[in-house]
């Protein structure tokens, strides 16, 4: 595909080349119909992310209410 001549939308940190406006569209279709465990494998940068920020979280919980 012709970069461009694509239609571009911003996506997670990373830009998606559609065919047409169209296409684009059903593509925005298809994702808010996807369950969140769907749409954490379609966006894994940033799935991996917030489990990553979850256990630093808990581990500083954790850490803390051992020093207690």
């Amino acid at each position: 595909m012709c970069t461009g001549c694509a239609v571009t939308d911003r996506f997670v940190l990373k830009t998606k080349y559609f065919y047409n406006e169209e296409n684009l569209q059903a593509f925005r279709e298809q994702y808010a119909a996807m369950s969140v465990f769907q749409k954490a494998q379609e966006n894994r940068l940033l799935a991996g992310g917030i489990v990553l920020i979850v256990l630093l979280i808990v581990g500083v919980l954790v850490g803390a209410l051992a020093v207690v």
